[in-house]
């Protein structure tokens, strides 16, 4: 059980950090994204107990909220500290009331959500949504395979009178 949530949370750490990595062009600012890839540096070495993974996968899905969005807020705005993770939990926005509950539900993303999408619970429409002409109702109604990628191509011609 234990090997695989350490594979799990692995897992999922390396998938933020191909996100972080994709969309670090985002982040304008060169000394930002340098300091990102500190960050990256810094949380891809803490993996000394399951507890620690999970922080870190903390800070690396607020992480990618950050890049996502293309500005640094704290903690991300500085580099790391030159401490244990653990011991910097509090820098993670919504984490010091659960870790005194010592609660890992879906409960401590609620502050980061709502960064996000600007309104608790409600996700952000994606681009290609938004400028849909009927709102992303095709795409939506498209199956997506849960393994590699789908590509979506449209012709347009205009009439000739």
């Amino acid at each position: 059980m234990s090997h695989n949530l350490r594979e799990s949370l692995m897992y999922d750490c390396n998938y933020n950090l191909f996100l972080v990595k994709t969309m670090l062009p985002n982040v304008r600012n060169v000394q930002d994204r340098q300091t990102a890839v500190r960050w990256l540096r810094f949380l891809k070495n803490c993996a000394k107990s399951i507890d620690e993974m999970r922080l870190r996968n903390d800070f690396m899905y607020y992480l990618v909220l950050n890049v996502q969005e293309g500005v640094l807020k704290a903690p991300f705005n500085k580099p790391p500290p030159n401490a244990p993770l653990m011991s910097i939990a509090s820098l993670l926005p919504g984490t010091t009331d659960i870790l005194e509950e010592g609660d890992t539900s879906n409960e401590k993303f609620g502050k980061i959500d709502q960064t996000a999408s600007g309104v608790a619970g409600i996700p952000k429409k994606s681009q290609i949504m938004q400028r849909s002409p009927d709102g992303g109702e095709f795409l939506a109604s498209q199956p997506i395979p849960d393994v590699g990628a789908f590509c979506y191509m449209a012709v347009i011609t205009k009439k000739r009178n």
